[in-house]
């Protein structure tokens, strides 16, 4: 006995409006399709595992779905797990990648940072060093200048006044 299914039957199987099992048995070949005695139209079992494909629903209740079947729609759902597993993936190296440029940005604004204290580090050495400079030679002239009030204050009266 072949296998045979009409629009009605169809779209309570699978869930569907009748007008929608309609036009998608016309758009099947003549040849998954036949008139019955009642002249009612009837899709044929190779009609009827298209439609399996494009619903993705089981119309053969009494027949054991094929292992090719099994095995096909094992892979898909497979195929789709990894696919969602690939863009969550995919979105977190994104994630990772954005924080990653924000610590770079980061860094080299800290880079910057340290180089203009560098810079304000030696600069105020400098400055130090110059004042050491000048003190040392202040001290110096300080001291020869007291050499020469001593000199001077132990000369007497009239050396000084003449200049000896």
């Amino acid at each position: 006995m072949a296998i045979e299914k009409t629009v009605s039957e169809l779209a309570e199987i699978l869930g569907v409006s009748r007008q929608a099992i309609n036009n998608r048995v016309k758009a099947l070949p003549p040849e998954d399709t036949e008139k019955n005695e009642k002249g009612v139209t009837v899709v044929t079992r190779s009609g009827l595992i298209k439609l399996e494909e494009i619903y993705k629903k089981t119309i053969f209740e009494d027949e054991p779905v094929s292992e090719d079947v099994k095995q096909r729609e094992l892979m898909e759902i497979l195929v789709d797990e990894k696919n969602a597993e690939i863009v969550r993936l995919y979105e977190q190296l994104q994630a990772k990648d954005s924080q990653l440029a924000k610590k770079d940005e980061q860094l080299r604004i800290k880079d910057v940072q340290i180089a203009e204290k560098d810079k304000q580090l030696d600069q105020q050495q400098q400055l130090t060093a110059k004042a050491m400079n000048e003190r040392e030679t202040l001290l110096l002239e300080l001291d020869e200048a007291k050499e020469k009030v001593q000199e001077q204050e132990s000369k007497g009266f009239w050396a000084r006044l003449f200049g000896k």
